[in-house]
């Protein structure tokens, strides 16, 4: 058996460059904390985020507003270092058989539930069991996996032979979208198709109350046993440092704005960028910058309408001016790159393949695709929302282009949750906008493998069969010549369009201390002054 410990590298597929924490105009290493300098703790943290969550069920959802709160609330048995490399959680250590196919976890002793019961691996079970029925990481990890309670503090997972290794099954199991979150067995049992009925995990925060679009109160958990390490990404030492901590939907851009530099709220996410100038010259302010951050999308309903006819979604990529869409969306060139990649150049995994159906702006060639698809100038229906701004200006400027090339289009608004629940039938809308976040492995996108089964999105056989080669494969070179087909199919089959990649900007009060970025916001060892 090998032996695994705190900063267990898993392979060297995962992300480089990435992990670098923000620019900010404040050396973080400058900053006393509130201890040295002598002054008081605020009790409250006040978060203004860009939208409401659908659900604290991490499972039930893939909204990056529900991963912002969710993740302080549980844990996983593994979770990534700064590095993007898996390390132990709520695991003391891993030992993984020398075939890679048995993976056995040593549960740390004496951690609680919110509820104030003590974690057991029969909890885990539950939980990993459930990860694997409910989860699009836990069916592509643990498909025909035996999961067993060695004894009350052990875990044991039987690979099947011909399943995704030991390492991709604890990284899908850390990545934080879709990833692996314990809760008591009780909670499980006791969910239903929409969801966990109660929010408990073992994380430095506990769920406390959620007001329907007002904010979202948790607070510090007093019997959370955080680790000794160094904290690293989101591994290592996590301390609640405030009482309380509210997340608060502020859809409307400027609000968010005012809010921060009035001290309504502690912390701003997704500040527009043309505001970036003036809030950066205000002393009572630090501006952090996350490069990249995410990359924005258009997806196509791939099932039903005129786009489930792949010569449109080819006509419609063909002719897209996608400098002109990333400009409005962010408003500043340094906020954005076009590549086409759907790993980032930052990455090992980066390749170049499907580069030349990238950005083309050929009016005439998506004249003719539109030809041969035998389009006949059929109205389309986009959902668009307010919630994320930069959503919002990227369709009006798609509505713009897809008229100019003779496509008619209906711009649908909604809020961040109504449009999630709408996007959930296929029937009702033809493109939607959303974006994705840092992926650590290229068989992660939930938009490229049909067996995730959303509504209205991409089903090819072929792609899935690239996809599990990929994961079945313990060669690092192998895998990346595979994901070479799995681009450039991606790029002829355009099962949606990479607009862009986008670099985050966020704002907080001078006065907290300790934030860090990585992957998204978090604030575990962040105190107010």
């Amino acid at each position: 058996m090998r032996k695994i410990g705190i900063l267990w590298l898993v392979m060297i597929m995962v992300i480089v460059g990435c992990s670098s924490s923000p620019s900010s105009t404040s050396d973080p290493g400058k900053e006393a904390t509130p201890e040295a300098k002598g002054a008081t703790a605020k009790a409250d943290l006040r978060v203004a985020v860009s939208a409401a969550p659908p659900t604290l069920d991490l499972y039930k959802t893939t909204a990056t507003s529900a991963i912002q709160v969710g993740w302080h609330i549980f844990e996983s048995l593994v979770t990534l270092d700064e590095q993007y490399q898996v390390s132990p959680l709520i695991a003391e250590s891993i030992d993984t058989s020398e075939d890679g196919k048995t993976i056995t976890f040593a549960i740390r002793k004496g951690l609680k539930f919110h509820n104030g019961k003590e974690l057991t691996s029969e909890d885990i079970l539950a939980s990993v069991n459930r990860w694997k029925a409910e989860s699009n990481n836990g069916k592509t990890a643990l498909g025909n996996a035996v999961i067993e309670a060695k004894d009350s503090h052990a875990l044991v997972v039987k690979l099947d032979p011909k399943g995704p290794s030991a390492a991709l099954v604890l990284t899908l199991m850390a990545f934080p979208h879709q990833g692996l979150a314990v809760m008591p067995k009780e909670v499980i049992e006791g969910a239903d198709e929409q969801g966990a009925k109660e929010f408990i995990g073992t994380g430095p925060f506990q769920f406390v109350e959620w007001k329907q679009d007002q904010y979202i109160h948790l607070k510090k958990f007093a019997d959370y046993q955080p680790l000794q390490q160094p904290a690293s990404g989101w591994a290592g030492k996590k301390e609640a440092l405030v009482e309380n901590l509210y997340f608060i939907p502020v859809p409307d851009p400027a609000t968010r704005v005012a809010g921060i530099q009035s001290g309504e709220y502690d912390f701003a996410d997704d500040v527009p960028i043309d505001n970036y100038l003036m809030l950066k010259d205000d002393p009572n302010l630090v501006m952090s910058i996350a490069k990249p951050r995410r990359w924005n999308g258009l997806l196509f309903n791939n099932k039903n309408g005129v786009f489930s006819n792949q010569k449109v979604r080819q006509a419609v990529n063909a002719a897209v001016d996608l400098d002109t869409v990333m400009m409005a969306a962010v408003g500043d060139k340094e906020f954005y790159r076009l590549d086409h990649g759907l790993m980032y150049p930052e990455q090992a995994w980066y390749v170049e393949d499907g580069k030349e159906n990238y950005n083309q702006k050929d009016a005439d060639k998506a004249k003719k695709l539109l030809e041969e698809a035998g389009y006949k100038g059929e109205p389309v229906t986009i959902l668009a929302t307010r919630d994320y701004e930069f959503l919002y200006k990227t369709a009006v400027v798609i509505k713009d282009q897809l008229e100019k090339m003779g496509i008619p289009a209906n711009l649908e608004v909604y809020d961040w949750p109504t449009l999630i629940k709408r996007r959930s039938d296929e029937k009702a809308w033809d493109i939607v906008f959303t974006f994705f976040p840092i992926y650590t492995n290229p068989t992660q996108p939930v938009f490229i493998d049909s067996r995730n089964n959303y509504a209205g999105w991409y089903n090819n056989p072929a792609m899935d069969q690239l996809l599990d080669q990929i994961r079945v494969s313990s060669n690092f070179e192998e895998q990346r010549e595979i994901f070479k087909k799995v681009q450039s199919t991606f790029w002829e089959d355009v099962p949606l369009i990479k607009l862009g990649d986008m670099h985050g900007l966020s704002a907080y009060r001078t006065n907290v201390k300790g934030y860090t970025y990585f992957y998204d916001i978090f604030f575990w060892n962040v105190s107010v002054e």
